[in-house]
């Protein structure tokens, strides 16, 4: 009797340390998905901070300098609530597709119109040198350095017709304004 106790007490070790193995293995099992689950929080709220981040940007237009632009005006209505403003100056021009058209310290001559796409091609004349704005979009805001002192200038295009196009210039405040005659 006492050997078939030692033999039950024997196998009862085993199977209580069996069960301690299973446990710890569960247990281990756990903490790992409690890892995976912490690590899917953290990822998730990064994923809302960048979603947030990235709503904010659209808010605001950030033109093709990659520099970010201020408010953008659609509509002659806008651009003059933006004059209002005073923030910047805003020279509103329409350019006739062909003509070289003087606005404030530089010109604008309009190559191509597409109004169906809504695109257009620009040459942008400052600082003897000109820049071609190649199938750019209404709206969209095209900005270049110009001046001695490398100032920030802003183009942008709010309607699109056959043959012509009509938006502003915007320059900062401190940028010298056109010579009148």
């Amino acid at each position: 009797m006492d050997r078939q106790q030692k033999a039950a007490a024997a196998k009862l070790s085993a199977a209580q340390s069996q069960q301690g193995k299973q446990i710890a293995a569960v247990s281990g099992e756990v903490s790992g998905v409690k890892t995976d689950v912490g690590t899917a929080k953290t990822d998730i709220q990064r994923t809302q901070t960048d979603l947030a981040a990235t709503n904010a940007k659209l808010e605001r237009t950030i033109g093709d300098l990659g520099v970010q632009s201020g408010l953008i005006a659609h509509t002659a209505s806008e651009l003059e609530a933006l004059k209002r403003k005073g923030d910047r100056n805003y020279y509103d021009f329409t350019l006739q597709k062909g003509a070289r058209t003087p606005v404030s310290t530089i010109s604008l001559q309009l190559k191509k119109v597409d109004p169906k796409k809504s695109k257009f091609t620009l040459n942008v004349m400052a600082d003897d040198r000109t820049i071609e704005k190649k199938d750019r979009t209404i709206g969209e805001p095209l900005q270049f350095y110009t001046g001695r002192d490398r100032m920030l200038y802003e183009v942008v295009v709010f309607t699109a017709a056959k043959n012509t196009i009509t938006g502003y210039l915007a320059t900062p405040k401190t940028a010298p304004t056109p010579v009148t005659p």
